[in-house]
């Protein structure tokens, strides 16, 4: 494959209109830029001491490889704490597109429609993390505190139940998660 990769100047008599032309320079190599994979972990590195800084490499990873469903979940939070929920909604969207089998990418999307007031897709992408991962607790947690928001504001008993039954199996994961620590 070198070989092919390798320029041969061209003598004047063999170019088709007989010209000299330019000449062409000795090969130096194929240049890369920084991989997606360095800069998801350089954001990774400066998060907490440089959000900003991290926000920016995520960016730059997304912008080489636009399907890193990790670099979109890891900036939608980012931007999320920097008080932009509809912003990390769509990093949350696009992670889910990338890899949709993955529970944090829901939760974290419910958590984001939720601090945007939309308590239904809330709750739709809590019970998809519950799907996904049944021994997350946070989410168990968030989707009964939605549902008996929802209940007691219906007045509905059935929904307040399920809200009860979510609840009790966040205590049973919390209580499991503190011994196995």
């Amino acid at each position: 494959m070198g070989d092919l990769l390798t320029l041969v100047k061209r003598s004047a008599s063999r170019l088709p209109d007989g010209g000299g032309g330019l000449p062409i320079g000795a090969r130096h190599g194929l240049r890369r830029g920084t991989s997606a994979t360095t800069w998801y972990d350089t954001g990774c590195r400066v998060e907490a001491s440089d959000p900003q800084a991290a926000i920016t490499a995520y960016e730059r990873a997304l912008a080489s490889s636009p399907a890193f469903a990790d670099a979109h979940n890891n900036l939608g939070r980012l931007l999320h704490d920097t008080g932009s929920p509809t912003a990390a909604e769509g990093s949350y969207r696009l992670a889910i597109c990338a890899d949709p089998g993955v529970a944090l990418y829901w939760f974290n999307l419910g958590v984001a429609v939720e601090d945007q007031g939309r308590h239904a897709e809330a709750i739709a992408a809590y019970e998809r993390a519950i799907e996904l991962d049944v021994h997350g607790a946070d989410a168990h947690f968030n989707l009964a505190r939605l549902l008996e928001l929802n209940a007691r504001r219906a007045g509905d008993d059935v929904m307040l139940r399920r809200a009860m039954r979510y609840l009790l199996r966040y205590r049973d994961l919390a209580k499991c998660n503190a011994t196995a620590r």
